[in-house]
């Protein structure tokens, strides 16, 4: 058996992989996600604005302020996920059976439904639909796009190209932050209508540029259409590729059984199967159940609850760390793997959230202590943007099996948007009064669990940093134990195609030798 590459090339060389049309894809796939974090983004500063509390809310005769009622601050922050689950759940058997080009093309034309319901909404319930609308496109996203940016990137620089969805959340999140710093004294409603309105911009250039897209070869294959898988492949790896290279993976993809065509969903938790689903719906759960529903939708909300001015500002901050430790992490991630990062930034996740609880034991805290509340919150952000925020949609792009990728993700998805509903529903009567009123303590629950998904990790998360998806299967095929994925020896699909040619001319040579 021949070893795999370590992919232990510098980031330099690796970056020299990129062809024009991958790097456009990397960056034009993953926009998507750009929408999905500003909305979430947008919202989490929008529902602290006053023109929207006065427009949604209800006035309170005893402190003579209009507020968002907790049932309808709970509504619009989770109720929006059953739209995405729709997604998720409509993207499998859509890109399945019409291709991953398809689905992005869908994506892009619900967004600009549920924004335009938003940004006209009179009642609650209309933004709320809006929003609900919106987050299914955030369900075509989180499926369709890891599946294509695993299925088209070389070995080498899936992660890097993968971390990119998880870039352009936080990348999403930052923009509207600023905006929402920009807006929030404007007078009248104009003060949330334009950040809400601003996501308008993605969906058109995703289906003004839809065209310059390939479609998956790999999807292409498993529909029997060779001819065009094959010239989908030459424009994806440029025009340094031979001819008979790209022959050769053509051959080697159209050989392997996982790329024939789709199973079904008995086969998802079959003998041979079950594991990679495991690992999928662990790595989607995990990356919510952590309570990053905390610091994305309440943390603006949370620092006015501790009297800071500032709260926007420090919004902003918190997007900033958390779109420089996610690009960090993307740079890195084909070198040094997926579990080291994991458990690193779990841990840390960890320790930040305990910080937190610990210091909101006091129910009177004075500044300083506020200030350290505040760092635990913007450090958290950041240890989950190095770790669960991108790692965990690489592993979901490379861990099922071709055959079973949509089905698979699909289930992992939906697991993922259930528990994001538990979270983002629960925050609002775990933080306040006259409920929990946990305010910071919240932090020893987000806490504890986060402890939880290191321990889970490190005995269930494998490393597959520079295999081929083909190679992933051999793998899990072997039976080797998860912790040892590293270091097992496999062949590459491509080399397989070589090893054969070989044999087979060899063969020819020794016929030819003895006729002689």
């Amino acid at each position: 058996m021949v070893a795999a590459a370590k992919n232990q090339l510098p980031l330099g060389q690796r970056l020299k992989l990129f062809t024009p049309l991958m790097a456009f894809l990397a960056i034009y796939l993953s926009l998507a996600a750009l929408n999905f974090g500003y909305d979430v983004g947008t919202f989490g500063g929008v529902q602290a604005m006053p023109y929207f509390i006065q427009k949604f809310g209800s006035y309170n005769s005893s402190t003579k302020k209009y507020a968002l009622p907790a049932y309808m601050t709970s509504l619009l922050n989770s109720f929006p996920f059953f739209g995405k689950l729709i997604g998720a759940l409509a993207c499998g058997p859509i890109s399945e059976r019409w291709g991953r080009k398809s689905a992005v093309g869908i994506l892009a034309c619900i967004s600009l439904v549920g924004v335009t319901l938003q940004t006209s909404a009179t009642t609650p319930e209309q933004f709320l639909i809006g929003r609900v609308i919106n987050f299914a496109m955030t369900g075509f996203c989180i499926v369709v796009t890891p599946i294509y940016q695993a299925e088209c990137a070389p070995a080498e620089l899936r992660g890097l190209i993968s971390a990119t969805l998880q870039f352009q959340i936080g990348f999403g999140q930052l923009i509207a932050s600023l905006v929402n710093f920009g807006t929030q004294k404007i007078v009248g409603d104009s003060s949330w209508r334009i950040p809400i309105g601003l996501q308008f911009i993605v969906p058109v250039f995703i289906l003004l540029l839809l065209p310059i897209m390939p479609e998956s070869p790999r999807w292409l294959i498993s529909k029997g259409r060779h001819e065009a898988a094959t010239n989908s492949l030459q424009k994806l790896r440029g025009k340094n590729a031979s001819q008979e290279q790209i022959q050769w993976e053509i051959e080697a993809l159209s050989n392997h059984k996982s790329n024939e065509d789709k199973g079904s969903w008995r086969e998802v938790f079959d003998r041979e199967n079950w594991k990679r689903t495991i690992i999928a719906i662990l790595a989607m759960f995990f990356q919510q159940i952590t309570g990053q529903a905390f610091t994305s939708q309440y943390s603006v909300v949370f620092y006015k609850q501790q009297g800071f001015t500032n709260a926007f500002l420090l919004g902003v901050v918190n997007n900033i760390v958390s779109l420089f430790c996610t690009l960090s992490t993307s740079l890195v991630v084909d070198r040094y793997g997926r579990r080291p990062i994991l458990l690193a930034g779990g841990s840390l996740m960890a320790a930040f959230l305990f910080i937190l609880g610990g210091v909101g034991v006091n129910p009177h805290p004075n500044q300083r202590e506020k200030n350290t509340m505040v760092a635990s919150v913007v450090l958290y952000g950041g240890a989950y943007a190095i770790s669960w925020a991108p790692i965990s949609y690489i592993i979901l792009g490379e861990v099922s099996t071709v055959r079973l990728k949509e089905k698979t993700n699909d289930l992992a998805v939906s697991i993922s948007v259930l528990t994001t509903f538990v979270v983002s529903f629960t925050v609002p009567y775990l933080l306040n009064a006259p409920y929990a009123n946990l305010g910071a303590k919240v932090g020893f629950i987000y806490g504890s669990l986060t402890a939880v998904s290191v321990i889970v990790s490190y005995f269930m998360i494998p490393e597959m940093k520079g295999r081929s998806l083909e190679e992933v299967d051999q793998l899990f095929a072997s039976g080797v134990s998860l912790r040892r994925f590293g270091s097992f020896e496999t062949t590459r699909a491509e080399d397989i195609g070589r090893e054969d040619k070989v044999a087979v001319a060899t063969e020819v040579e020794v016929a030819r030798a003895g006729t002689d």
